[in-house]
């Protein structure tokens, strides 16, 4: 049986190769299934991170550029990796805010802060 974790990575991976295969060429992400993969998973991401300056096409295209890393214009999965290593902090720093949030309202997922992993808030 597979860990959560273990889940997760594969959902991960699945997420990417779903988008690989809009244009059947190849394992790598081109701007437009990059583009589409944020539009379609990333929208909570996106709207937390993007710089007031910018608009969502613009900031798509600075991602894309930024996760190209040999800048041969595919994002291949080891340079999605960085992209979504944000989304994971993102995420992460989420998660505290809805744990604020418990405090005053009784929902949440139960994230407890005695977990021992170095942060402080």
């Amino acid at each position: 049986m597979k860990t959560k974790l273990e889940q997760a990575m594969v959902c991960v991976v699945d997420i990417f190769h779903q988008y690989c295969l809009l244009k059947k060429i190849d394992d790598n992400l081109q701007f437009k299934e990059f583009r589409k993969l944020m539009q379609e998973q990333g929208q909570q991401f996106m709207n937390d991170t993007m710089p007031p300056n910018l608009d969502q096409e613009a900031y798509i295209k600075q991602l894309f550029q930024e996760a190209d890393k040999n800048k041969d214009g595919n994002v291949k999965f080891t340079e999605f990796l960085c992209t979504f290593a944000r989304f994971l902090d993102n995420a992460h720093h989420r998660s505290h805010n809805l744990d604020e949030g418990e405090k005053t309202s009784g929902h949440g997922h139960g994230h407890a802060h005695g977990h021992g992993h170095g942060h402080s808030h």
